[in-house]
C-alpha cells in the first residue's frame, strides 16, 4: 500500500494474515477500523521514505555521475527458477535480472 491507499477498504479486502507496507504520507483523516485490522490477522508496517525535494536531488546525483545498478546476471524468463536458486545462494554481488521477452 503507499499513501492514502492504507484504510480500511484495503484492510476488508486482504487475504487472512496477509502483511503489507505504508510508504508515505497516509491521507488525512484516514482510518482504519482496528476491530476489522485485529480480525484479518495483518501486519501492517510503516516504510519511511525521504521527501519528493530528496528523491529529486538523489536522482540529479544519479543522472550527473551516470550511476547504474551493477548487474551480477541475467537469466530469460524461462530460467527463473535458475535465477531464485542464485539470488538465494548469496554468492553474487549486484542485481539478478529476469527478462521478460525479447
Amino acid at each position: 500500500m503507499t499513501g492514502s491507499g492504507a484504510n480500511s477498504e484495503v484492510v476488508g479486502s486482504s487475504r487472512a494474515a496477509a502483511a503489507g507496507s505504508v510508504a508515505g504520507r497516509v491521507r488525512d483523516g484516514a482510518a482504519v477500523d482496528p476491530r476489522a485490522f485485529f480480525a484479518s490477522g495483518a501486519t501492517l508496517r510503516a516504510v519511511a521514505v525521504g521527501s519528493r525535494q530528496q528523491f529529486l536531488a538523489m536522482n540529479r546525483v544519479i543522472e550527473e555521475h551516470r550511476l547504474r545498478p551493477e548487474i551480477d546476471r541475467v537469466f530469460r524468463f524461462e530460467e527463473a527458477p535458475a535465477a531464485f536458486r542464485q539470488y538465494a545462494s548469496g554468492a553474487v554481488f549486484g542485481k539478478v535480472v529476469i527478462t521478460c521477452g525479447g
